[in-house]
């Protein structure tokens, strides 16, 4: 597909780089805006409200590693993207609105087995169209300032999830929540038609590819390869992090509805502000710097998160794990853009999901299953996520050469010590 950036000054700023092409470049911007608010309200309700309300309805610990784990088996079916996924942004759009309206099942009957597979519906359609999403992006966005235009939509995105988090704060009691799952489906069937309205040089479609090129592609690629390792051993922990923070709020501290939704405001409250922040510091530096900034912090919040003895603390690590996910989301679609080549980068983004699926399908149950054996309390399970997230972290350090920056530090305030010295002795 030969979809053309259109160029983009980097020195100037968002308001006038917008209006460099205010028919093409903005409204694409607005669009892409508008898909993701229905994104954004969508992850509020199967991300938070589903688990903690099957959690309160007496869903196991195993239960929840399910619940986690649903994510991951979508990514993993994501490898078949290259045949079954959509292949222009008119047939994204068919997914997108697919998946939200499958968040009506919970009105069927509000139990874990439908809230289990409203979330499986999300999460595939969400899964199978990545890859045709970063194909977009690539297009529709500049590369010298695609951090920054990303950080945009990952902004509106936050900020739709932390609206229907404020939604439920209000309307927690009784069977309120059922009231913003069906206005949270609504409006993502809605806005999940913006795609189809994107402007392009051309319509024509996403090649085909199978399930062995999509890992072939990330293999293939030395840099994608170091990634990839690096991302398997840190998300290990953070894999396993929604089904245990469910159990530190329910059971060691017997929050209320009221107060896991403050909870989870904050996260996406801090995940709005700083958003922004990440893509123009990955716009001016690159996507290592900004997913290992992201490592540090993620594993910050698994130690607090598991050390927790408050409601307070909690918001503490509730605002690190918010901006770790901004910083990770930001990173992804540009790491596989500078990784891979244009033609390849919907199987590399099928490829790395698909990785990262398989590992997301097994690690909550091997963090998890300890607990329910009574071997394991939940503190000891997040602090073995705190020992993954620090080697992975340490991975990404070396990648991205941040490791120096204490040495370099060092060595030039030594310098200019040493230079004050001299210039007292003469």
């Amino acid at each position: 597909m030969n979809w053309r950036p259109i160029p983009l000054p980097d020195s100037s700023g968002i308001a006038h780089a917008l209006s460099a092409r205010p028919s093409t470049l903005q409204r694409n911007l607005l669009l892409d805006l508008s898909a993701a608010v229905g994104l954004g309200a969508g992850l509020a309700v199967v991300g938070s409200l589903l688990p903690s309300m099957a959690r309160q309805q007496g869903l196991g610990s195993m239960g929840l590693a399910a619940f986690a784990a649903i994510p991951f088996l979508t990514s993993l079916l994501g490898l078949l993207a290259g045949r079954i996924g959509p292949r222009t942004p008119k047939h994204l759009s068919i997914y997108r609105a697919l998946g939200a309206a499958g968040l009506l099942l919970v009105l069927v009957a509000p139990q874990p087995l439908f809230m289990a597979l409203a979330m499986l519906g999300f999460w595939l359609a969400w899964s199978l169209g990545a890859p045709m999403q970063q194909r977009i992006w690539s297009g529709i966005y500049p590369s010298a300032s695609r951090g920054r235009l990303l950080g945009i939509v990952g902004s509106g995105r936050s900020l739709a999830t932390m609206t229907a988090l404020l939604a439920f704060t209000f309307a927690a009691a009784g069977a309120g929540w059922l009231a913003i799952v069906a206005v949270v489906s609504v409006v993502g069937i809605v806005s999940g038609m913006a795609p189809s309205r994107l402007t392009l040089d051309t319509d024509e479609e996403v090649p085909s590819y199978g399930a062995l090129e999509s890992i072939r592609t990330v293999l293939r690629r030395p840099m994608l390869r170091r990634v990839t390792t690096a991302q398997l051993v840190f998300g290990s922990g953070m894999v396993a992090l929604p089904a245990l923070i469910a159990m530190v709020m329910v059971d060691r501290l017997g929050l209320t509805l009221g107060d896991i939704a403050v909870a989870g405001f904050t996260g996406s409250a801090v995940t709005v502000l700083t958003f922004g922040a990440w893509g123009r510091l990955a716009s001016r530096t690159n996507g290592l710097v900004t997913m290992t900034s992201g490592t540090i912090l993620g594993t910050l919040a698994m130690a607090t998160f598991a050390l927790a003895p408050d409601f307070s603390v909690l918001l503490v690590a509730s605002a690190l794990i918010g901006a770790a996910n901004a910083a990770i989301d930001v990173s992804w679609p540009l790491l596989i853009a500078d990784h891979a080549a244009r033609d390849e980068q919907a199987a590399a983004a099928a490829g790395l999901g698909a990785i990262m699926g398989l590992r997301g399908l097994i690690m909550p149950f091997v963090i998890v299953l300890p607990i329910q054996l009574g071997l394991l309390d939940v503190t000891g399970a997040l602090l073995l996520c705190v020992v993954a997230g620090v080697t992975g972290t340490t991975l990404y350090l070396r990648l991205s050469g941040l490791y120096r920056v204490p040495v370099r530090v060092a060595g030039r305030a030594a310098g200019l010590a040493a230079a004050g010295l001299r210039g007292l002795s003469a």
